[in-house]
């Protein structure tokens, strides 16, 4: 196991698929579907490589124990495709600002579903 693939969030070929997902038309529905796609990738990773979660430690009261990994959020994508060079940093504020307006506009949580 690679140094820090503990704490990673995307892998290599998680970059690779966000790559070939990435359009500039895809609806914010499609895009809750690749997360959850992301998300399941992730985890197959993870257990193929043997990678534990990364232990956390509880500052009130000194328990330790591994951390629960959260899924990918839309946000987070939008995050990875600005860091893989896919859009600009003004195209990532642009969709930032657009995925908080369509998400409060329809009620859903970070991963594009609804908060109901």
């Amino acid at each position: 196991m690679s140094s820090g693939d503990a704490q990673r969030a995307w892998f290599p070929e998680m970059l690779d698929e966000l790559q070939r997902f990435w359009n500039p038309d895809v609806s914010w529905d499609q895009f809750a579907d690749f997360c959850s796609r992301m998300t399941a990738l992730r985890k197959e990773i993870r257990q193929a490589r043997g990678i534990k979660p990364p232990v956390m430690t509880c500052r009130e009261c000194g328990a330790s124990g591994r951390a629960e990994l959260t899924d990918i959020s839309i946000r987070s994508t939008l995050f990875a495709l600005r860091k893989i060079g896919t859009i600009s940093d003004e195209k990532m504020k642009e969709l930032d600002r657009e995925w908080k307006k369509y998400r409060n506009n329809n009620a859903l949580d970070a991963y594009g579903k609804n908060e109901l």
